[in-house]
């Protein structure tokens, strides 16, 4: 009987003993499983913040030359709505140039002594006309740098939304790398309970 109960006191202490390097080994799975843990989360932030920051300083510099590019374009309004003033101001001095031309040559064919001031009328349309069409070219020119500007501004606004959609999708990694973490710690979770008697 006695030896009985020795024995019975060996195989618990046996089991005991054994219990308990289970639970250190426990112990070691789940203190190494919180540091992977740990260390994970901590590169998942610092990836997240980068991203962030990245995005952030592209949108900032995107909506900065946009800034430009729509400046530039008001200001090539701006040009191109003084040289069509200056157009039609060119246009109507032409037309009354010419009128006056008109009066000078039919004066001219009643009095021969008005004809050095015809030739004078006849020059400064000339002039005029010329001024007239450099203007007009000028203007062109404006009108495609504008329609240029445009195109440039569209483009602009592309890369601003593929930022923007580079950004969901971070945010979506994220989430996803969120989930695993969850995922992770519930299994951490299962190992720190108890193993159940046999």
């Amino acid at each position: 009987m006695r030896h009985t109960a020795q024995q019975q006191v060996a195989d618990l202490q046996e089991r005991l003993a054994e219990n308990e390097a289970h639970r250190r080994s426990l112990e070691e799975k789940h203190a190494h499983a919180r540091d992977s843990l740990e260390h994970y989360r901590q590169s998942v932030k610092e990836q997240r913040d980068q991203d962030q920051r990245r995005h952030e300083q592209q949108t900032q510099q995107l909506q900065a030359e946009l800034r430009q590019q729509q400046q530039a374009v008001v200001l090539k309004q701006e040009e191109a709505t003084r040289l069509n003033k200056e157009g039609a101001k060119l246009v109507a001095e032409l037309s009354h140039a010419k009128q006056a031309l008109y009066e000078q040559q039919a004066l001219g064919r009643r009095q021969d002594q008005k004809i050095e001031q015809l030739h004078a009328g006849q020059q400064h349309a000339g002039d005029l006309e010329r001024q007239l069409a450099a203007k007009v070219t000028e203007n062109e020119v404006l009108l495609r740098q504008a329609a240029e500007l445009g195109k440039e501004m569209g483009g602009l606004k592309t890369r601003f939304r593929e930022l923007e959609l580079s950004l969901a999708q971070a945010n979506a990694r994220s989430e996803a790398s969120q989930n695993i973490s969850e995922e992770l710690r519930g299994y951490l979770q299962s190992l720190d309970r108890p193993p159940a008697s046999k």
